[in-house]
């Protein structure tokens, strides 16, 4: 392991004095070794502090194959594809790892504060990378910097300005404003200082595993610097694909063992294989034109909300990797489901949709328009769906089935009374892009009462409970579901899989393959 020191001083010391320093220097070291178990030892560099792994490691030969893109890069902060953005866990840390509630999980942050419009946050110094170098604030700076100018993180980091540290154990985030799910935006990937800073590097992490690349032979091996338990799989092979398309033929042929679908391709095949799903942050809804005949009434607009089985969509047309919702946020985010809001007023109800039609004074023959993206087997079947239920009211729906082009022109053009859309909300579940920003959904402005409300509700001012309220009085879109992805593995792996979003391989190191 290569390592530096400081260029001795030379001093002139008499004898006794060498004596003490001798003594003292000896109480220290078993100090040291008392407190860790003279498991590591630590050594002060000019440049670095290395974690020297003094215990033996135990080699295991049961190795593990994941595909991945050979035309993409391996760094999280310049990859471009699903299929190598689902192994930066494995290799990179955050400060929080995100659970299946939305919730931030300690990852290599210990604790944080929040005072006003800043955000402190300890680290777990005991962490190292896998090439012996302590883990330090300096590296958190870094990662942020390129968090803040990278594309699959900078959404996340909206409301966070900068970072700077205070020590090697402390990073102080400045916050844009006061923002409650502060920690759930930390979620970026922590690299070594200085090993990012263009594609074709490989980046240097804390996760259980290191990157090593061999001309065309590219392998992730075990990292024995990680804090977690040393796995059973001490090495994956990273097998190259061309398409995700091919994944599930992939492993069926025994090429690989393993992947994550987020199914946004719109369908489902099914394998030979385990599997288990986790909730995503991917929200489903039904937008309306205002211009369109009745649909400026926010009394229509709720009418079809309450018209919409969500439950037969998310059975029959999204085949169950959906979870039904009737907000704009995750029914299993842990803001809202500790918040205990009374459901009965966001059910299916057909009665209640046909009295608020009868009271705006609309009667039967309504006629509307539903685009829908034709590439999408999940959305062109959820359209049916909607379509069935529609007309349990009284609404005429004539599914137009778009190409991509087509469907993007439709919605600049307002060419369209409905059409199912999708946004990816961030990992802390921020709406503003459904209602500041305004941008995610055409057709119905969310007006004054739900923009100020989101705001409100995001300074602290007012409960999830109030937002809802304001949500279902103004009804801009109607929400369907929230995608759920799957992870696919092979039969040979016990024991079954635990998966988390952004974590797709969460529990791996109990994993064996046999």
């Amino acid at each position: 392991m290569k390592s530096t020191t400081k260029r001795a001083k030379h001093f002139q010391l008499n004898k006794s004095l060498s004596l003490k320093i001798i003594s003292l220097l000896t109480v220290c070291a078993l100090l040291v070794c008392g407190f860790s178990g003279c498991d590591n030892t630590t050594v002060a560099t000019e440049a670095d502090t290395y974690v020297d792994k003094t215990a033996q490691v135990q080699t295991s030969t049961v190795t593990l194959r994941l595909g991945y893109s050979a035309d993409d890069s391996l760094n999280p902060y310049f990859m471009s594809t699903d299929l190598n953005s689902d192994l930066i866990s494995l290799v990179f840390e955050p400060l929080y790892y995100i659970d299946d509630s939305f919730s931030a999980d300690n990852g290599l942050a210990l604790s944080s504060s929040l005072s006003g419009n800043t955000l402190t946050v300890k680290l777990d110094t005991s962490a190292a990378f896998s090439d012996g170098v302590q883990f330090s604030s300096t590296d958190v700076v870094y990662s942020f910097n390129l968090a803040k100018s990278s594309s699959a993180y900078k959404n996340n980091l909206k409301y966070v300005q900068s970072a700077s540290a205070s020590g090697s154990d402390t990073v102080i985030f400045s916050l844009s404003g006061y923002y409650r799910s502060a920690e759930e935006s930390l979620n970026f990937p922590i690299v070594k200082n200085a090993t990012a800073d263009n594609s074709a590097g490989t980046p240097i992490g804390t996760g259980l595993y290191a990157i090593n690349a061999d001309g065309d032979s590219v392998t992730l091996s075990y990292n024995p610097y990680c804090r977690k338990p040393q796995p059973n799989i001490s090495k994956i092979e990273l097998h190259p694909l061309d398409s995700a398309s091919t994944l599930v033929h992939t492993l069926e042929l025994g090429s690989i063992d393993a992947y994550f679908d987020d199914l946004s391709a719109g369908n489902y095949s099914q394998a030979n294989a385990q599997t288990t799903k986790t909730n995503m942050t991917n929200l489903v809804f039904l937008g309306m034109n205002s211009a369109s005949y009745g649909l400026s009434s926010s009394a229509v607009r709720k009418a079809i909300y309450h018209s919409v089985n969500r439950q037969s969509i998310v059975t029959n047309a999204f085949k169950n990797y959906a979870v039904e919702s009737y907000t704009p946020y995750h029914p299993e985010w842990h803001i809202y489901a500790a918040a205990d809001y009374d459901s009965s007023a966001l059910a299916l109800d057909y009665s209640k949709a046909q009295t608020l039609l009868k009271n705006e004074g609309y009667n039967d023959n309504i006629n509307y328009t539903l685009i829908v993206y034709s590439g999408n087997n999940f959305k062109t079947a959820a359209a049916k769906e909607i379509q069935a239920s529609l007309a349990n009211v009284g609404i005429t729906v004539t599914i137009s089935e778009l190409t991509w082009e087509n469907y993007k022109a439709a919605l600049v053009n307002g060419a369209y009374d409905l059409y199912i859309g999708e946004i990816k909300l961030p990992a802390n579940m921020d709406m503003s892009a459904l209602f500041t920003d305004s941008k995610a959904v055409y057709g119905v402005s969310a007006a004054d009462t739900t923009n100020t409300a989101y705001s409100e509700f995001a300074a602290g001012n007012i409960s999830i409970n109030a937002l809802t309220d304001s949500f279902l009085q103004n009804m801009p879109f109607v929400p369907i579901c929230f995608r759920a992805g799957v992870l696919i593995y092979s039969n040979e792996i016990t024991p079954a899989a635990d998966c988390d979003f952004g974590n797709v391989y969460k529990n791996i190191f109990e994993w064996n393959n046999q």
